[in-house]
Formats: C-alpha cells, structure tokens, sequence
C-alpha cells in the first residue's frame, strides 16, 4: 500500500513537472518583447489563424471567414477555436494569453492524468502507466539518426513527416481530441460490458464531439468503433447492444456537427494517391531527402523491383517515424500468440489500421500533407504498447530501459532547445500593435492588406514581422476584422478559389487606371486599407477616394469614402 502511494506521488511530480518542459513550445510565445510580441516554431503561422478564428466566433456562429471577407468559413473543424471564444467571453481573458499561456498547461496537466488514468485501468500497472505519460510527452523518431550521420546534430523530429509527441501542443485542436478520446476510452472500459443505453449514449456524445475538434480523430475512431461493432456482432451474432449505441449516437451527432460546420460543404477533401508520404519523404529536403533512390524508383520499369522499393520505403516511413515505439508490436505480437488480446487491444488495432492506411493511400486536396494528421493518433497508441514492452523489462533491466528511453526522446530535446533561443524567428513590432489597436477600435469593416510576397524575408534578420515571416492571418487575428485575402496556406486547406483574388488584388496595387481600382475597392466593400513599410499604391489617395486615418511612420492605415 505504501509502495502504491508513494508511486503514485511521484506520478503527479512527473506529470507536473512534464507539464512545464512540454509546455515550453507554447509559452513564450504571444508575450510582450522589446522588439513587440514574439512567436517561436509555427506559432509564427497556426497559432495566427487561430487567434483570428477566435475573434470571428466571439460575434457570430457559424463564423465569417477572417481571412476571405464576405463569406462563411467552411470545411474547417473549429470546436477547439469555440471553446477558446467562449471561456474569453466568459472570463474576459484575452484570448491570445488563453491560447498561449494558459490552454496548455491545463491540455498538458489532462493528457497526462488521463493517460495515467487510462494505462492503469487496462494494465493494473503503475509503472507501465508512468512510462505511458512520459512517452506521451516526450517520444519521437530516429531522425535524429539522420542528422547525426549528416550535420553531427540531434534534430530530426518530423524528418519522416510525421509530428511526434513533443510537439503536440503546437496544434491545439489535435491535444483537445486527446484529451476527448481519452476521457471517452476509459468510460468506455469501465462500461463496455454493461448494458446501459445512458453510458452508451453520453461516449457516444463524447466520441462525437472529435468530428467538430479535428475532423480526422473523428473519422478515425467512427470508423475504428464500427469495425469492433461490426467484429463482435458477427462472433456473437448480436447487432443491438452498447457498442452499436455508442456507434449510432457518434454518428447521427457527427453528421450534424459536420454539416454545421460546413464541412461537407466543399465536396471531397481527400484524393486517392498512394505512397505520396513514402515518396515525397525521400524527394524533400527537408525530410530523409534520398536522391539517388527517388530517382532509381521514379526511373523504374521492372514490377517487382518497384514494388519491393515501395515496401522499403514503407517500412522507413513506419520504423522512421515510430523510432524505439517499433519495440511495442513485440507486445502485440506476444499477446496475439499467447491469445492475451482483449477488448481494449483490438480497439486500438482497428485505429492502427486506419491510422497508417489512410494517410498511405490518401492525400487532402488543396495541401496534400494534411492526411499526415490521421497517422499521429497511431504514434500516440504505439506508446501504450511501448510502455508495456518497457515496463516488463523494468525489473530485471533499468539500465537498458533507460537507455531505450532516453533514445526515444533525443528528437524531442532537440526540438525543445529550439524553444529556449533568442530571438524567436518571427515578431509582430510594437509600431504594428499601435496601429491595429487603432484598427480594433474602428467601426466593422473589410480590410484590405498588401499581397504576401515571399521573398520579403529573405532580406531580414529575425525577428521577421509576421508580414513578411509567411502568409498569416495576423491582421485579422489583431485587428478583429475580415480581411480580402489574408493566409492564403489556409484558404488551401479549406478549399477556397482564392487565386483570382489575389489577381485582382496585386492589379489594384500596380493600376494606374483610376475607375478600375476605385471600382475594386466598392464592389468587394474594402473599408479599410492596411499597408507596412513601403508597401503602396499607385495612385493618389484622392484617385481611390480614400482618407489616410493613421500613420506612425512604419503603418499606414487607410478608411475607403462612402
């Protein structure tokens, strides 16, 4: 009993403490510099477009596309961004401080006591649920193999595409259906053998709330509970029962939440093109950039050689990307011979199927990596299994666990120092705060911004303003106001035509001809005109009818006559 308690104390230490180093690619960011406000990693670029959906759900629901002015946002999963616009409103805490600051702390303190929670349940272990938390926070990949042999550095993280554990409170929306699938996997054990209609309806609630916080948790495990409903029933040839309840629920409410959300407005999102991972791993640069082989298999004519290539980079793909989480299918493996497989473990091998098969075969139209984001929920399972592998060994081997976990987080050390440096690669200055606070304060309007241009970069140190450092959202996200065309990576994602404004756009900045830009102007209901540095237009303000508002030398702000 001592022992117990004294495991479990530790257990919380280790969560709390976890929680801070995990917490870290969150915190800085968003916070007050010398120079202005501070972004480290994609904060820079995602955290942006989701402080600018946040402002647009404070107004209305369903809410305006912030960065594509006079329309609805569609194809998009914004539970996460919801729940953020509601606790600001409620509390009156700033949103960007919700997002940076606070959000993660309690995301990391969840994923953590859940995990524990969870591993306990299925195991009776306290060790093997430790090990679980800690493979949660901090796992990664062999790429650090790759840029040791390379460049003599420790780095690699996502070299074989995928994000790893570290990483995960970088996207929000992803941590969040952690946190739900967690909490809906241990309801689940403890009831999946009752009978109860009200236990099967509140995880199927639960289940369904993933399809409006990130689309692909919610198809993954729709998808993974109807193949064990399916399974069960044949066996046992009973089709009503709690497991189809939860099946029914999660899928009449997931419809509704999709549908609500727009997202099965834009037709298909996902295109059917096989090993686009695989191959794209070994073209990339920036990834286990291979040249020779990519172009002995794009030269290949031979069958089987192709397809034996098509395997090995498969198994890279997997091996790479698992890193020492490959050590958990012995687990697997050894539970299958010795028909040890319960409930829970065919559960998670329908979420392996799906979780590796569908970014393998299918791509997401408009930025073909998104699909990458169904494989991070198999790497999430894969710890469980690894921390059974590891806590066998435990007793009889500290030593070797020990150096089986310190490998599998080499990657996610290297990508924490990157949090830790000085000055963070992109900014938004203190002369841009002043002018879209002034911009805040103005009546509602659309606001038209220069076009992204970028090789603006390439001629600056860091901190890179948000204007130059990547097409963002960022003056929608600090002015609260829909822009004509802002973040056009994300315009990709949830499928909008945004080229030809971007067209019209770049023509009204360089025309000379006065009715075509004043024409430009009324008929897409520019309010405002925001410019930075030198960026300008060609004609006059008395040409364009328009009245320069604010200037602090570095911001222009410009208000369209009526």
């Amino acid at each position: 009993m001592f022992k117990n308690k004294k495991i479990k104390k530790l257990s919380v230490i280790l969560i709390v403490l976890s929680t801070i180093l995990f917490s870290l690619t969150m915190f800085r960011s968003g916070l007050k510099y010398q120079f202005g406000l501070g972004f480290w990693g994609p904060n820079g670029h995602d955290a942006i477009w989701h402080l600018s959906l946040i402002n647009q759900l404070k107004q209305q629901i369903p809410p305006q596309n912030p960065i594509y002015s006079g329309s609805i946002l569609q194809n998009y999963h914004w539970g996460f961004d919801f729940l953020v616009a509601i606790i600001s409103k409620i509390t009156t805490i700033d949103s960007g401080f919700l997002y940076f600051q606070i959000l993660p702390i309690i995301f990391s303190l969840l994923i953590g006591f859940l995990s524990f929670k969870l591993a306990f349940l299925i195991t009776k272990n306290n060790i093997t649920s430790i090990f679980f938390v800690l493979l949660n926070y901090f796992s990664g990949s062999f790429g650090w193999i790759y840029t040791l042999i390379k460049n003599h550095q420790i780095g690699g993280e996502s070299l074989f595409w995928s994000m790893q554990s570290v990483s995960t409170l970088l996207n929000p929306p992803f941590a969040l259906s952690l946190i739900v699938i967690l909490l809906g996997l241990i309801l689940w054990l403890k009831h999946h053998n009752s009978n109860s209609i009200k236990i099967a309806i509140l995880i199927g609630m639960i289940f369904a709330l993933l399809s409006g916080i990130k689309v692909y948790a919610g198809i993954l495990i729709g998808l993974a509970l109807s193949c064990y409903w399916l399974y069960n029933a044949i066996r046992s040839k009973k089709i009503f029962g709690f497991n189809f309840i939860i099946c029914l629920v999660m899928g009449l409410i997931s419809l509704l939440i999709l549908f609500g959300l727009g997202v099965l407005k834009g037709g298909q999102l996902l295109e059917f093109k096989p090993f686009w991972f695989t191959h794209s791993m070994i073209e990339s640069l920036d990834k286990f950039y291979l040249p020779k082989l990519a172009s002995f298999r794009f030269n290949q004519t031979n069958i089987l050689i192709s397809a034996i290539l098509e395997i090995g980079l498969v198994f890279i793909f997997l091996i790479g990307n698992l890193g020492t989480r490959f050590l958990g299918f012995f687990t697997i493996f050894s539970k299958t011979v010795k028909k040890e497989i319960n409930d829970f473990d065919k559960l998670i091998i329908f979420i392996f199927i799906f979780s590796f098969l569908t970014p393998l075969l299918f791509i997401q139209k408009g930025t073909a990596w998104n699909t990458i984001q169904f494989f991070y929920y198999f790497l999430f399972f894969a710890n469980f299994y690894f921390a059974q592998f590891l806590s066998k060994l435990w007793s009889k081997h500290k030593t070797l666990v020990s150096i089986l976990l310190l490998i599998s987080c080499l990657t996610s050390f290297s990508t924490l120092k990157d949090y830790f440096g000085n000055p963070p690669p992109s900014s938004l200055p203190n002369s841009e705060i002043e002018a879209l606070n002034f911009l805040k304060n103005q009546n509602d309007g659309f606001v038209l911004t220069y076009p992204y241009d970028k090789y603006e970069k390439d001629k600056m140190t860091t901190p890179i303003p948000l204007y130059a450092y990547e097409t963002t959202a960022y003056v929608s996200a600090f002015s609260g106001k829909q822009t004509f065309l802002e973040d056009e990576m994300n315009l990709d994602i949830t499928g909008f035509n945004w080229q030809q404004r971007r067209a019209e756009e770049e023509k009204f900045f360089s025309s000379t001809d006065q009715f075509f830009a004043r024409g430009f102007l009324v008929n897409n209901s520019i309010d405002y005109i925001y410019l930075v540095s030198d960026q300008k237009f060609s004609l006059s303000t008395f040409d364009l009818q328009i009245n320069e508002i604010f200037n602090n030398s570095q911001v222009r702000i410009y208000k369209v006559q009526r």
